[in-house]
């Protein structure tokens, strides 16, 4: 991978040349995921990942947080949409997942964009997340090397919560030692309801602190839209299981219930001298300061949502 001193390619339109800035809301609902998918060139099967992070999101976060030569490490990638998107902004990923389904796919995804004419100096790796291979990762020289660690919750089987919880947890502590000082960690969380209450849990503060006990310093608590809002009105994306559930939760609770209309992006940073108190407010953003040189390196309109 290249070093920091080396040409590094022309910013993307909108990126800034400063410091990270991390709005609160994030525009990411313009197109549906299945239209996203289709323009990025995704294999068929991409769609199927049950916890696939939306490019649009992905795309969002690394623009926001990374510049072109940074490398963007995802440890439970599934389909790779982060990795792909990583890519195709100029920067370097690597992506791991435990599942050989993920594993093929997420292969076919990279293999096919960089095919598309994606030139980006350095390997692109998509890792059998097996026990020891965050200490093969130091032992190739990546310690301290990671920009940003982008992922999202993945949930257990049977909606287990405390199992998902504990299993992000693992990989947050086992990677964290990769990410250079300052780097970004970006967690993204899809509404989940109680499934015996139907009330929407507040998971994104369990995801804090279970980050927070990893070692990590919160930073920001973002809205990244997954609806678009087009003459006063709101177009939710809903998938077909979450449209069900909604339908279920309004049986048992005798009112309407809105279809969700985001995903939160947790925000949060590897640099022990962030852990400012000023960093623990959730909104609005924070602007992150100028990172040091380094040497080295289906449609429908609805009228709420949730």
């Amino acid at each position: 991978m290249s070093k920091r001193t080396g040409t590094q390619l022309p910013r993307p339109a909108g990126e800034r040349s400063e410091g990270p800035v991390v709005s609160s809301v994030w525009p990411t609902g313009t197109d549906s995921l299945t239209a996203q998918l289709t323009e990025g060139g995704y294999h068929d099967a991409t769609g199927a990942d049950p916890a696939l992070m939306a490019p649009a999101i992905a795309r969002y976060a690394i623009a926001a947080l990374t510049r072109p030569g940074d490398v963007v490490l995802d440890p439970d990638c599934g389909a790779g949409t982060t990795i792909v998107e990583a890519l195709r902004a100029g920067r370097h990923a690597i992506g791991l997942t435990g599942q050989r389904r993920w594993w093929r796919l997420a292969r076919a995804n990279v293999t096919a964009t960089k095919a598309r004419g994606v030139f980006v100096d350095g390997m692109v790796l998509i890792l059998d997340r097996r026990p020891g291979t965050a200490v093969a990762a130091a032992t190739a020289g990546l310690t301290g090397r990671i920009d940003l660690l982008l992922t999202t919750l993945r949930p257990g089987p049977v909606g287990d919560l405390d199992g998902a919880l504990e299993r992000l947890h693992g990989l947050l502590a086992q990677y964290r030692p990769l990410l250079r000082p300052g780097g970004h960690v970006v967690i993204t969380s899809a509404p989940q309801r109680h499934p015996v209450r139907h009330d929407l849990l507040d998971v994104p503060s369990r995801i804090a602190a279970v980050a927070t006990a990893a070692g990590l310093a919160p930073v920001a608590r973002c809205v990244a839209l997954t609806a678009t809002v087009r003459r006063g009105r709101t177009y939710t994306r809903a998938s077909l299981a979450q449209r069900r559930a909604a339908t279920r939760a309004e049986r048992a609770l005798g009112h309407p219930v809105a279809l969700p209309a985001h995903h939160t992006a947790l925000v949060l940073r590897a640099d022990p001298d962030a852990a400012d108190p000023a960093l623990n407010q959730p909104l609005p953003a924070l602007h992150a300061p100028p990172r040091p040189h380094r040497p080295g390196r289906g449609t429908r309109p609805d009228s709420a949502a949730a």
